[in-house]
């Protein structure tokens, strides 16, 4: 940042969805991320499960979905993330972050415990 704070309009551009999402699968691939996760869809009434190396499905939206279930489980109001993420309403945010009930209850006892 230091290089750019004196010209700010010198910024690098910045990288399309589809580029940026070739190169997330790139890193993903150096990273390891490469056991075999199993993705199962309806395809009419047939039960379609297709296998993919983890890496290959590394995307933008990944990452957005990370941030927004990693900041609410270390406490981060929702509120505050729905902001971030665009979010209008708390159902649509609920339904979006991935936390499952033994998580949601921890977090409970976490903030109970706080609130004491």
């Amino acid at each position: 940042m230091d290089k750019y704070k004196d010209n700010p309009n010198s910024l690098p551009r910045s990288y399309g969805n589809q580029v940026m999402n070739r190169y997330l699968k790139e890193i993903g691939e150096l990273a390891k991320l490469d056991d075999t996760f199993i993705k199962v869809r309806n395809k009419g009434r047939r039960r379609v499960e297709e296998r993919f190396r983890r890496y290959e499905l590394l995307t933008t939206h990944t990452a957005r979905r990370s941030f927004a279930t990693n900041m609410f489980k270390r406490g981060v109001p929702a509120r505050v993330i729905m902001k971030i993420t665009g979010h209008r309403t708390e159902a649509a945010f609920s339904s979006y972050i991935k936390v499952s009930q033994d998580e949601n209850a921890e977090l409970m006892l976490k903030y109970l415990e706080q609130s004491v």
